[in-house]
C-alpha cells in the first residue's frame, strides 16, 4: 500500500511537469505564427505603399500602409523610385517602388486605342489597387458605335449617338459593376471621373483638363496621368 501511495505520489509531479511543457510548446508554437503572420503583412503593407508612394507621393503611401494595417516609419524619393518602411505590430518591412515610363508597346487588355493620358490614368489606378483594371469595353470605331446605337433599345446602359462617345475618342473605358467600386475609390486620385453613376455606372473617363492651380493642387494626381507606372521591389529584411 504504502509502495502504491509513493509511486502515485512520483507520477503526479510528473505528469504536472509534462503539462508545463505541452503548454510552453504550445504557446511557443503560437507566437512563432502570429509573428509569421504578422510578418507577411508588414511586407505586403509595405509593397503596396511603395507602389502608392511612386505613383502619388508620401501622403499615399501613408494611407495606404494605414489601411492595410501599418504604419509608415520612412519615406525617401530615389529619383524615380520610392522606398518605404512600414510597420505592423513588432514587424517591420522595406519596400521600393520603381517608375517606369511607358514604352509606347502594345498596352494592357482592353486598352488598344486608347490615348496615351487615358492609359497613363489606367495605369496609375492599376498601381494603387494592386491589380489589372478588367475592361469590359475600351476604344471603338464609329462602326461599333453605330451598332451599339441601333441596338440600344436592349442595352441596360445608355448608349450615345454615334459621333459624340467619348469611347469613339479612347478617352472612357467601361469595367464589371462589381469593379466598380474599387476603382471608384482611386478614380479622382488619377484623373479618371465618373459622370453618370445613376444611369451608368460602369463608365469611367477621362476628366476634363484642370486649371493650371488646380494641377498644381494635385500634383500626384497629374504624375500618375503622365503616363507613369509604379513596379515594386521588396526588400524585406
Amino acid at each position: 500500500m504504502r509502495s502504491f501511495e509513493r509511486d502515485r505520489g512520483q507520477v503526479v509531479p510528473l505528469v504536472a511537469a509534462l503539462l508545463v511543457v505541452v503548454a510552453a510548446v504550445a504557446m511557443g508554437v503560437a507566437r512563432v505564427g502570429t509573428a509569421v503572420v504578422t510578418r507577411a503583412q508588414a511586407r505586403t503593407a509595405a509593397d503596396a505603399a511603395a507602389l502608392a508612394g511612386a505613383v502619388e507621393g508620401e501622403t499615399a503611401a501613408r494611407e495606404v500602409s494605414e489601411a492595410n494595417g501599418g504604419r509608415l516609419e520612412a519615406f525617401e524619393r530615389l529619383g524615380d523610385e520610392a522606398q518605404v518602411t512600414v510597420r505592423v505590430g513588432d514587424a517591420r518591412a522595406t519596400a521600393r517602388a520603381e517608375i517606369l515610363l511607358p514604352t509606347g508597346g502594345p498596352g494592357g487588355e482592353g486598352q488598344e486605342g486608347l490615348t496615351t493620358e487615358m492609359r497613363a490614368a489606367i495605369a496609375g489606378a492599376e498601381a494603387l489597387l494592386g491589380r489589372a483594371i478588367p475592361i469590359t469595353s475600351g476604344w471603338r470605331s464609329r462602326a461599333q458605335q453605330e451598332a451599339l446605337w441601333r441596338a440600344r433599345g436592349t442595352n441596360p446602359y445608355p448608349v450615345a449617338r454615334p459621333g459624340t462617345s467619348k469611347h469613339e475618342r479612347g478617352l472612357a473605358i467601361d469595367v464589371p459593376l462589381s469593379f466598380v467600386p474599387a476603382l471608384r475609390s482611386v478614380a479622382a486620385r488619377v484623373g479618371l471621373c465618373w459622370p453618370l453613376p445613376a444611369s451608368d455606372p460602369v463608365h469611367f473617363e477621362l476628366c476634363p483638363l484642370r486649371t493650371p492651380r488646380e494641377r498644381g493642387n494635385r500634383r500626384g494626381a497629374r504624375d500618375g496621368r503622365g503616363g507613369r507606372v509604379a513596379r515594386a521591389r521588396g526588400q524585406h529584411p
